[in-house]
């Protein structure tokens, strides 16, 4: 749990540089746009407060304009928040949130009374309050969080063409249903995902 705790939080907040123009939504010559995604916030600079990504091809654009010109602007973009405990989302004081939970129960399977296959379940829960802004689409954001979750989640042993945690397990991967609350309503988004582990 470990592990994957912390290939979340290493993949999911993103720095980078880029050049801002007062009054343009364009965010010039970027560093790197990887693990950049669109409907996650920005921060950083003149980039005002509730931005978030709205486009990344042709060119890297935020929701709202910047407010002043510079070049060279260190950016932050993606999860703000990370935790092995989930908290209530009116306590986490900056969104988007990821907590990794530690499921409920482990399935044993044995052969011969040997202790052959371990599994082990794990929630994700993710938080979004990019509903409070009533000129975006709730959904799009949690969306994305999950899009980047899966991202990392993408097979790393190309052989077994499964997520291994860097060999650690034999198989990391998000299964079954998805619990989603776009926030059309209370402007607060959140999903919680299951995650099993199999340890050989």
């Amino acid at each position: 749990m470990a592990a994957l705790f912390a290939a979340l939080s290493n993949a999911l907040q993103t720095s980078f540089t880029a050049n801002t123009s007062a009054n343009s939504v364009t965010l010039a010559s970027p560093s790197s746009l990887a693990g950049l995604y669109v409907g996650l916030p920005v921060v950083g600079g003149s980039v005002p407060e509730g931005a978030t990504i709205a486009t990344l091809s042709p060119a890297l654009t935020l929701s709202l304009p910047a407010l002043a010109t510079a070049t060279g602007v260190a950016l932050l973009s993606g999860v703000m928040t990370f935790g092995r405990r989930v908290v209530p989302w009116s306590e986490v004081a900056a969104q988007p949130a990821l907590f990794l939970r530690d499921g409920a129960f482990e399935e044993l399977e044995y052969l011969q009374g040997i202790l052959q296959r371990q599994t082990l379940r794990a929630e994700i829960w993710l938080y979004s309050d990019a509903g409070t802004n009533p000129d975006a689409v709730p959904a799009s954001a949690i969306n994305a969080l999950l899009d980047a979750v899966q991202s990392v989640l993408a097979p790393d042993d190309p052989q077994s063409g499964r997520y291994t945690i860097g060999g650690l397990v034999e198989w990391c991967r998000m299964e079954g249903r998805v619990d989603k609350d776009p926030g059309d309503i209370s402007g607060q988004a959140m999903a919680v995902a299951d995650v099993l582990i199999t340890v050989p």
